[in-house]
């Protein structure tokens, strides 16, 4: 009971404040009464949304407060109700994937295509709408592939490239609206039309053979990098821990986890008992994962990605450090 309390009341009484002035300016105003009934279904999930939030949690709500929106666009009073409620619902999935504990790849493919799929159904991209039901498709197929994630290697790659997967989705989606209803409607366009399919086609697999064949080898950039930081960060560590520099190289350089995880297990749980905050400490590591690029990234932005990366994991390895200076009763 006492969680119930936990709403904030206030903001349910503005939601409540704001579809009465609704109704009271549609008795006066003409063509207000046409969002009553989206304005009514909106505010009744945005306080379900609060009062979830409350008690289950942020995930319970966003799904409410979004089931909200989408309902009511889908009763609005535009004519394309139900491509812009499948776009809000997709976009709304697509953002709240990465939350999840399982199934997050699955989900945010499926977010994307349905979102997608409900931009291809907009009037004003009828003729082309296939190119973005395309891209959807097969971004969907891409993200299912990669739900399997490390029980078989040959999803890496997939993940890796799910940008280059919707544009290649993308550039046959425009093939067929070439081929399908512009041969019908503008039939003087479709040389022109498959000309430009092509020529997307060869840049993207420019794009990933001159990134693949371009590529230096990453781990020297990284070692290159690391470099500049090493010594400060070997430092921090201070000397009773200086003997985990080639763990945490491996760590921050290659991502390799394995190593710094058992170097900190074997060195520091035999000297306290607190074993909740000892595994909090380890999982600051192990729940760590890396941003993925696609071949279709410019190098000079995928260095940036993996100078960025690799920054994050120099201060993951310094907190987990301090943190576990302190567990152990040393002075920083």
């Amino acid at each position: 009971m006492a969680a119930l309390s936990k709403p904030k009341w206030g903001k349910i009484a503005i939601y409540v404040g704001a579809l009465t002035l609704t109704y009271a300016l549609s008795t006066q105003i003409g063509g207000l009464e046409a969002v009553l009934m989206p304005a009514a279904v909106l505010t009744l999930f945005l306080i379900a949304g609060d009062v979830a939030g409350a008690i289950k949690g942020g995930n319970t709500a966003f799904v409410l407060r979004l089931l909200g929106v989408t309902l009511a666009a889908l009763f609005g009073p535009t004519g394309w109700n139900l491509p812009a409620a499948m776009i809000i619902f997709g976009a709304g999935i697509a953002t709240m994937a990465p939350r999840l504990e399982s199934h997050s790849r699955f989900i945010r493919g499926a977010g994307l295509f349905i979102a997608l799929y409900g931009i291809s159904r907009l009037p004003p991209f009828g003729a082309v709408g296939s190119v973005f039901s395309y891209a959807g498709l097969f971004l969907f197929l891409g993200y299912a592939v990669a739900e399997l994630g490390g029980r078989y290697p040959w999803t890496e790659p997939v993940e890796r490239n799910l940008l280059g997967i919707g544009a290649l989705g993308a550039i046959m989606g425009l093939y067929a609206a070439v081929r399908g209803n512009l041969s019908e409607s503008h039939p003087d366009i479709v040389f022109y039309g498959e000309w430009l399919a092509l020529l997307l086609g060869v840049v993207v697999a420019g794009s990933m053979v001159h990134s693949y064949v371009g590529e230096k080898d990453p781990e020297a950039y990284l070692l290159s990098q690391w470099r500049k930081h090493e010594a400060k960060t070997v430092k921090k560590l201070g000397p009773e821990l200086v003997e985990a520099s080639k763990a945490v190289e491996d760590f921050v350089v290659r991502g390799r986890k394995g190593p710094l995880v058992a170097f900190i297990a074997y060195y520091g749980s035999r000297l306290f008992d607190d074993r909740k905050r000892f595994e909090a400490l380890i999982g600051k590591i192990t729940d760590y994962r890396g941003r993925q690029t696609s071949r279709l990234t410019p190098l000079w932005i995928r260095h940036a990605y993996e100078r960025r990366e690799l920054e994050r994991r120099i201060r993951i390895v310094e907190e987990v450090f301090e943190e576990l200076r302190t567990l152990m009763g040393w002075e920083s």
